[in-house]
C-alpha cells in the first residue's frame, strides 16, 4: 500500500511540476474572462499532440524512403530477371546441341544401316536401343528428324514454376547428352568393325587378283573412266559427316564411306570378270606366251590358251555380255568375240559350228558353238583369249581366280553352267 502511494505521490509531483493548472485570460469588448486548463485536460492534449508528431514522422519516413525501397525491389526484379533469362538461354543452347547432336547420330545410323545391307542392322541393335530409350525420355521429340516440335518454354511454364522446371528439364537434357555419347560410342564400334571387314575385303581382292596381273587402283581407273565417258561422276552417296562429340570423331566414318566406294567400284567392274567354263570338258595343250608355233615352227607369242576336246565338245561363254565378232576370221577360223563390258572381252576361236551371231546378247554359260579345227591349227580345240582394256591376258589366272571372283560377286551359290 505504501508503495502505491509513493507512486501515486510521484505522479502528483510529475503532474503539478509539467501540467500545473492554467487560467488563459481573454479580454473582449472591455470584459475579462478566464478559462482554466486542468492538468488531466493537458496532459490528454500532450499525449494526443505527441501521438500525432510520432504518426507524421514514421509517414513522413516512409513516404520520403518509399522510392527507394521501390528502387530496390526493381532491382531485386532485374537481376531475377537477367539470372532467369541466363538460364533459359543455356537451357536452349543445351538443347539446340542435343538436337544437333541426335541429326548428326541419326545420320550414322542410317549410314551404318545401309552398309550392312538392311533397313534396320542386327549388328546395330544397342546403338537402335538406345535411340528408343533417348526418344522415351523425350516425348516432344517423337524422332531426331522431326520437324515439327512443340516449343519447351510452353511446356515449362505448363507445369510448376519456371525455373524450377527449367531446371529439372536442363538435367534431363544433360542426361540425353550422356545417353547420346554412348550411343555414339557404340556407333564408333561398329563402323571400326565394318571398316575393318572392308578393307579387310579390299586386300583379298587384290591377293585374288595378283596372278592376272589385276589390283583394286587398276580397276577404280576403269570404273571412273567409264564414267567419265558418260559424263557423270561416280556417286557412292557419301554422307557429309560432322563431328559430334571429338574434333575428329567423323574420320572412322569417312574412311569407311572410302573403303565402302572403292569396293562398289571394284565390284562393278568384277561383275564384268570372266567366270565361267569355256568348255565342257578338255584339258590344256598349250599355255600362254612365248612357245615354237606349231606350224610355223618359229618363235611366236601365244595369246591365249589352248584346251583341247573331243570334236563337238561345247563351248560356253564365261560371262554374259554382246557378241562383238562371229564368223571364219583368220587365224582363228570360226570364233567368237564377246564384249563383256568394263574393259573385258574373251575370244573363241578354232570352233567347229558357231551357234551365235553378230549382235547377240548372251548369258554365262550359253553355248556359243562346238569344238573343232577351223583356221591355223594340227588338231581340235579351242583358242580361248582375255583380254582387258585393250591387252591380252593370260586366262589360266582369270579362270583360277574364277570361283572366288564369283564370291566376290555374290554368285558363289551359281555354277559355273546356266
Amino acid at each position: 500500500m505504501s508503495n502505491d502511494l509513493t507512486l501515486l505521490e510521484k505522479f502528483q509531483i510529475f503532474r503539478q511540476r509539467y501540467f500545473p493548472e492554467r487560467q488563459l485570460f481573454l479580454r473582449s469588448e472591455g470584459r475579462v474572462r478566464f478559462v482554466t486548463i486542468g492538468s488531466y485536460t493537458q496532459m490528454v492534449a500532450a499525449t494526443a499532440l505527441s501521438s500525432a508528431l510520432i504518426w507524421g514522422s514514421v509517414t513522413s519516413y516512409h513516404y520520403l524512403t518509399r522510392d527507394q525501397v521501390l528502387e530496390a525491389k526493381n532491382r531485386t526484379i532485374t537481376t531475377m530477371s537477367a539470372q532467369y533469362e541466363s538460364l533459359s538461354n543455356d537451357f536452349s543452347a543445351l538443347e539446340m546441341e542435343v538436337e544437333r547432336k541426335a541429326e548428326q547420330l541419326e545420320t550414322r545410323q542410317q549410314f551404318l544401316e545401309e552398309v550392312v545391307g538392311v533397313e534396320k542392322a542386327s549388328t546395330a541393335a544397342p546403338a537402335q536401343d538406345d535411340a528408343e530409350e533417348i526418344a522415351a525420355q523425350n516425348p516432344e521429340r517423337t524422332s531426331f528428324n522431326s520437324d515439327s516440335k512443340p516449343g519447351f518454354f510452353a511446356e515449362i511454364l505448363g507445369a510448376g514454376t519456371a525455373q524450377a522446371a527449367i531446371l529439372s528439364n536442363n538435367d534431363r537434357r544433360k542426361n540425353l547428352l550422356s545417353r547420346l555419347q554412348q550411343m555414339e560410342a557404340r556407333q564408333q564400334q561398329l563402323a571400326n568393325a565394318l571398316l575393318s571387314e572392308a578393307e579387310a575385303k579390299i586386300a583379298n581382292i587384290d591377293r585374288i587378283l595378283e596372278p592376272t596381273k589385276l589390283d583394286n587402283d587398276t580397276l577404280i581407273e576403269k570404273a571412273e573412266a567409264l564414267v567419265r565417258k558418260v559424263g557423270n561422276q561416280y556417286d557412292a552417296s557419301q554422307a557429309d559427316f560432322q563431328p559430334v562429340f571429338q574434333d575428329n570423331d567423323q574420320e572412322t566414318f569417312l574412311r569407311l564411306t572410302n573403303s565402302r566406294q572403292r569396293l562398289e567400284m571394284v565390284t562393278l567392274v568384277l561383275n564384268s570378270f570372266p567366270v565361267g567354263k569355256p568348255a565342257e570338258d578338255f584339258y590344256l595343250s598349250e599355255r600362254f606366251g612365248y612357245r615354237i608355233h606349231p606350224v610355223k615352227k618359229t618363235p611366236d607369242n601365244h595369246n591365249g590358251v589352248d584346251l583341247a576336246g573331243w570334236p563337238g565338245t561345247a563351248i560356253y561363254a564365261t560371262a554374259q555380255g554382246k557378241v562383238v565378232r562371229a564368223g571364219n576370221i583368220w587365224p582363228y577360223g570360226n570364233m567368237v568375240e564377246i564384249d563383256h563390258g568394263n574393259g573385258f572381252k574373251t575370244r573363241y576361236g578354232h570352233m567347229r559350228k558357231l551357234r551365235v551371231s553378230k549382235g547377240e546378247t548372251v548369258t554365262m554359260g550359253q553355248r556359243i558353238g562346238d569344238m573343232g579345227k577351223t583356221g591355223r591349227v594340227t588338231g581340235t580345240h579351242l583358242h580361248y583369249e582375255v583380254w582387258f582394256d585393250g591387252q591380252v591376258r593370260d586366262p589360266m589366272p582369270f579362270m583360277k581366280a574364277a570361283n572366288d571372283v564369283l564370291e566376290i560377286q555374290g554368285r558363289n551359290e551359281e555354277t559355273s553352267q546356266q
